[in-house]
């Protein structure tokens, strides 16, 4: 008789429960559920200790033992195999300015780029002639140099450094990024995730600075640019 009036009174409290656990806000559904989990197993604690059956506990125990020590041992060997994996393939850099969006393939280095502004709106920079390329440039000079500077990045790496005894213009390439850059400018600079580790973030700094350092062929300004995301991720 006792144990059917428990269980009544059991199904009773359940079915209050799930009534207010549907109407309860997230927050107060979460905190609740955290609160049944751990009287919940302070009473299971308790029942073995009155009824004498703690040592069941106990043999549980030793007998999950050799299987969490293997769940840990396979976890830290995926671990390593993670770490001595090289960066994901097919990892993109996206740089925006007034007139140009540009992508860079981290695995080949190949820069390539979009007019979003402008005259040649919509063309893609590889099938523009080096004339026309030349005459956006004039048109970035006079009104943005961060496009003049991505954009003679760009003509270095295509058309090599002789394109510059052919065009009257000067040097911009040295043009120091302007503005408050966001983390999620930054992170589609180093072609990361925004919530990416600091270390995601430094071998993606390391891996593009190898590529567009000017000391080897690259851009002081691209090179400024990369520094100052991961400045920006970091800080």
């Amino acid at each position: 008789m006792i144990r059917l009036v428990l269980a009544l009174v059991a199904l009773v409290g359940l079915m209050w429960l799930a009534s207010w656990l549907g109407k309860a806000t997230p927050a107060q559904r979460s905190k609740a559920l955290k609160m049944i989990l751990l009287y919940g197993i302070a009473g299971m604690l308790l029942l073995l200790v009155v009824t004498g059956r703690i040592h069941w506990m106990f043999a549980a125990v030793s007998a999950a033992l050799p299987w969490l020590q293997r769940v840990l041992m396979a976890r830290r060997v995926w671990q390593m195999f993670k770490s001595t994996r090289g960066p994901a393939s097919g990892q993109v850099s996206k740089v925006e300015t007034e007139f140009l969006r540009m992508t860079l393939d981290h695995d080949s280095g190949d820069l390539a780029g979009e007019v979003i502004a402008g005259a040649f709106t919509g063309q893609q920079l590889e099938q523009m002639s080096l004339e026309n390329l030349l005459d956006l440039l004039s048109t970035c000079q006079a009104q943005d140099a961060q496009s003049a500077a991505l954009l003679e990045t760009y003509l270095d790496r295509h058309h090599g450094e002789n394109w510059r005894a052919d065009a009257d213009t000067g040097d911009t390439t040295t043009v120091p990024p302007s503005g408050h850059m966001s983390r999620r400018e930054a992170a589609e600079i180093l072609g990361v995730p925004e919530d990416a580790s600091n270390k995601e973030i430094k071998a993606a700094h390391r891996r593009l600075i190898q590529r567009l350092h000017s000391d080897r062929g690259g851009s002081d300004y691209l090179a400024t640019l990369i520094n100052q995301a991961r400045e920006t991720m970091t800080s």
